[in-house]
């Protein structure tokens, strides 16, 4: 077998990224065991094979992604390169745990595995490592954060303990339980974290709560005011924001939360006025002791067909305030509007494309199923703080923030947005769901409409992940066990 029939793009398409050079790419056609490598994934595991065998280093990737990123104008391959480079990454840290296709293929041959979940961890691992193939170790990390759920790894176990006794049984038995033992200790490590950050954030939960309860939900708070919008700082909206602390810490003791107090709110101020939709947004602190924590709001019409005067407080996003308000122009319209794709076919992209990645994931499903209840739980016994139905959506709320560029001319582009997620999974566990996920999206044209590009579900799988674990503490939890 040559290269080419390994795979016709992979090492090619590193060379047109501009994560390898000429040279580098020779020095692969010139590799004894090139000639013997099976069907490559895709380019990062043609990376991470590079790396593996010393064609070229981490430092030189780094160097490569770096120089693409700075050049002026910005590299076409940029982004795509530092995905690659990213994924080519967590596969040399993988190798390095002998997580390899050969280990892999021993637990297929093993029986261990059936054949799609072999097929979904060939797409996720490496080549080839720096350390024998280890299929224990393989077999631990399919459960913790691969393609083999935990319900079908307790039914091997089981069934390799019925077995009786034969050569073959006992190293199954062997993998089986080295296998265990890794997850065992995974689920212990996770559960330490877990209450290690839990500890150091137990002080500050009553605020959190506040926030959720007060500014996610969207609470909406009337009053008149005829001779225009009021000013973040106003008398009435002061008033108006007290009034409702003092309903939210009502609220908040209602559900169990016993340690809440009302909150003082300072600091009110305007980050921006939209002069076309007569909104104002607007930023503040709220403390009780020593804690603190931003919250955000607009003051605005309670409807676009308002025309009484009447106005409304409604909880927002701090990061989307931010981006919504914090980017006007001299006439205090949007300086960025995901042009040519345009805010609203943006968006509807965007939702349809998480809907897609929801409607494909049964566990995700179910988590989504799970919120909706206790969302409908919350409403039939708080009732207090009037919530914005908009605002319960998976995808909150919606913002670009800045200009979209060509990726393929006429046929995609690639936008930075903010956007505010409920995440299922953080409500099941207690903790406020709304995320705030940033990072630059795909779209494209297809037969005149626009939709997310192909990698879209990685792409926001990553912004999930990432703004989790800064929701979460992590950091600092793994920095500061208790």
């Amino acid at each position: 077998m040559n290269p080419a029939a390994a795979n016709p793009d992979a090492f090619l398409a590193l060379l047109s990224y501009g994560l390898i050079t000429d040279a580098q790419h020779d020095a692969v056609l010139a590799h004894p065991e090139t000639a013997t490598l099976p069907p490559i994934p895709g380019p990062a595991h043609a990376l991470a094979w590079m790396c593996a065998k010393g064609l070229v280093t981490q430092e030189e990737i780094d160097a490569a992604v770096e120089r693409l990123e700075e050049a002026s104008p910005p590299a076409a391959t940029a982004d795509d390169a530092a995905y690659v480079a990213y994924d080519a990454e967590e596969l040399v840290e993988l190798g390095d745990r002998g997580i390899t296709h050969e280990a892999v293929s021993a637990l297929f041959n093993d029986g261990l595995v059936d054949a799609e979940t072999r097929d979904m961890a060939l797409e996720e691992t490496p080549l080839v490592g720096s350390v024998p193939s280890a299929p224990a170790a393989t077999l631990a990390w399919m459960v913790i954060d691969g393609p083999l759920e935990k319900e079908l790894f307790e039914a091997t176990r089981a069934e390799v303990a019925a077995e009786p006794a034969f050569a073959m049984a006992a190293e199954r038995a062997r993998i089986v339980a080295e296998a265990q033992e890794e997850i065992a200790a995974d689920e212990k490590s996770t559960g330490a974290w877990r209450a290690a950050a839990q500890g150091k954030r137990r002080r500050g939960a009553w605020l959190s709560r506040l926030v959720v309860l007060a500014v996610v939900g969207g609470l909406g708070w009337y009053f008149f005011a005829p001779e225009g919008v009021p000013a973040c700082n106003a008398d009435t909206t002061r008033k108006t924001l007290q009034g409702l602390m003092l309903r939210v810490s009502i609220d908040a003791r209602t559900q169990g939360l016993r340690e809440v107090g009302i909150p003082a709110l300072s600091g009110l101020r305007e980050v921006g006025y939209r002069k076309d939709e007569r909104i104002r947004g607007c930023m503040a602190t709220m403390t009780r002791g020593g804690e603190t924590q931003s919250i955000a709001y607009t003051i605005g019409p309670d409807s676009a067909k308002n025309s009484n005067g009447q106005m409304t407080v409604r909880g927002a996003h701090p990061v989307i305030v931010e981006a919504r308000f914090g980017n006007l122009d001299a006439k205090g319209k949007p300086l960025y509007n995901a042009e040519p794709i345009g805010r609203a076919a943006a968006e509807k992209a965007f939702r349809d494309g998480v809907a897609a990645l929801q409607s494909s994931s049964p566990a995700a499903a179910m988590l989504q199923r799970q919120l909706e209840r206790q969302r409908a739980r919350q409403r039939s016994t708080a009732g207090l703080v009037v919530t914005d139905a908009d605002r319960e959506r998976e995808i909150a709320d919606f913002e670009p923030t800045g200009p979209c560029r060509v990726h393929e001319e006429g046929v995609s582009r690639v936008c930075p947005l903010v956007v505010e997620y409920n995440d299922s999974l953080l409500a099941t566990i207690g903790r406020a769901r709304s995320l705030p996920l940033t990072g630059e999206f795909t779209f494209v044209q297809d037969n005149g409409d626009w939709r997310m590009s192909d990698d879209f579900a990685k792409r926001f799988t990553r912004a999930v992940t990432e703004a989790r674990l800064i929701g979460l503490g992590a950091t600092d939890a793994v920095a500061e066990p208790e």
